[in-house]
């Protein structure tokens, strides 16, 4: 049996504004800087372990021309990451992080590059 692929993950300008967001809103709606940390560090925990090993595992997200384009699609929570697998790379590349009930191609439409 062979090793298990690592891949190291990278986050696009548009994740890392996603989750400074959310974070704020979490901090000023709840008026919470704690529970707004924990959201984070609870998130880049879960991206980590997740996607770190087995990316492949989670399913394509089944809107064109996002399926095409290998995006795909890991929910924890009340968030979506949307992200890439680069196998040549062993990278993985987090594009967007929603709320559930978002217009995910929307925002998949404003991010850069994928």
């Amino acid at each position: 049996m062979g090793d298990i692929q690592h891949y190291t993950v990278f986050y696009t300008d548009t994740a890392i504004t996603d989750m400074d967001e959310k974070a704020d809103y979490i901090t000023f709606h709840f008026q919470d800087p704690g529970l707004a940390e924990r959201w984070y560090v609870r998130l880049r925990d879960e991206i980590q372990s997740k996607l770190t090993t087995f990316p492949f595992k989670y399913p394509l997200y089944d809107v064109q021309p996002w399926r095409e384009r290998g995006v795909r699609l890991f929910t924890t929570r009340n968030d979506v990451i949307l992200y890439t697998v680069d196998l040549n790379n062993a990278a993985v590349y987090v594009w967007a992080v929603c709320t559930k009930g978002r217009n995910l191609s929307i925002h998949l439409s404003e991010s850069e590059g994928v």
